[in-house]
């Protein structure tokens, strides 16, 4: 196919997404068709993960990181680069912008959107970043926003799962943590999942469980999901031994007198390489692990790593191409 060619079937693939000039705060804001465009999208920029192709060249990003990050940032920054745009980027703004002089987030974000064409933000408080979204005149991407959502997170997984399978209709995906209270990437994949017609089971200890505004928003569409708590690290590892994927969106450890006792509960959802290696022997077939990173000590085995239940560093890859097409579909072509 010519460049002319590929160029149209992009603009063609954009239009149908219809989501120019619209920020992304929640993975709600996304229509379950809009979703599968994504997916179309990114799957035919795929080619240019490692290259460029200059799709939004003089397009300007800013990227806002209230809190620390690697691959969610240098994503977004990558990405933008590889489709020929530029970023500004502020990696630690209570320090070196004016945050640091009590500048308020809403005037911020009215002064950077004069200067960008499209804003990534993350935050440590979301009513604060929810607030202050709209006196942006640019787009705005929510980059994870306290523990409430992280949309982009969410896109990245469940891209994944469907370059994995296929399909995301019909399979059986565990959400698992010691702490599925402050999980952000939890809450947006547990309802981008169960929208798409997975079948979604969430397991965490009773006194951390899901939020219930989070099981409100997937019931109100006429969806169930079903919560496992209070396990044990032998009946957890049974249980996710009928899974499809077990999905780890990582928990913020406790640190001082209460970081041992809180080992103790993630200890409880360690996932066993024995696990997965039996599935794979007796039954012949693959459970998936993908975690959000960074990870913990004392969260899997590490042997999984060179495992093909292994998909969280096989994401990295995609993590480029499925945020060059939000990009693209909320610059336009």
């Amino acid at each position: 196919m010519s460049n002319s060619a590929k160029i149209k079937t992009l603009k063609s693939l954009v239009s149908a997404i219809n989501f120019e000039g619209k920020s992304l705060i929640s993975i709600n804001d996304l229509t379950d068709d809009q979703i599968y465009g994504l997916f179309d999208l990114a799957l035919q920029l795929e080619p240019w993960n490692r290259s460029s192709v200059p799709l939004v060249a003089g397009n300007v990003m800013s990227t806002l990181f209230f809190q620390p990050s690697t691959r969610t940032r240098m994503s977004f920054e990558t990405a933008m680069h590889r489709l020929g745009g530029s970023v500004i980027s502020e990696a630690n703004p209570m320090v070196t912008s004016s945050a640091a002089k009590e500048e308020s987030l809403s005037d911020m974000l009215k002064v950077v959107s004069q200067y960008a064409n499209i804003i990534v933000m993350r935050h440590f408080n979301d009513v604060d970043a929810r607030a202050a979204a709209p006196y942006s005149d640019s787009p705005i991407i929510n980059g994870g926003w306290g523990h409430w959502e992280h949309p982009t997170q969410a896109l990245l997984d469940l891209y994944t799962l469907y370059r994995t399978y296929g399909r995301i209709e019909g399979l059986k995906v565990c959400v698992a943590s010691a702490d599925l209270i402050e999980a952000r990437t939890g809450h947006s994949m547990a309802q981008g999942l169960a929208r798409l017609g997975a079948k979604v089971y969430l397991t965490s200890p009773s006194s951390r469980r899901t939020p219930a505004d989070v099981i409100e928003k997937i019931n109100s569409r006429g969806i169930q999901v079903e919560e496992v708590l209070d396990q044990n690290q032998d009946s957890f590892n049974d249980f996710i031994s009928g899974m499809d994927m077990i999905y780890l969106p990582g928990c913020s450890a406790p640190k001082g007198p209460e970081a041992e006792a809180f080992k103790k509960v993630m200890d409880n959802y360690f996932v066993r390489y024995e696990t997965l290696d039996k599935v794979a022997k007796d039954e012949n077939r693959t459970i998936y692990i993908t975690h959000t990173l960074p990870r913990r000590a004392g969260e899997m085995d590490l042997r999984i790593d060179n495992s093909p239940s292994q998909l969280y560093f096989e994401a990295i890859a995609y993590s480029v191409s499925i945020r060059m097409a939000l990009i693209t579909a909320i610059l336009g072509l």
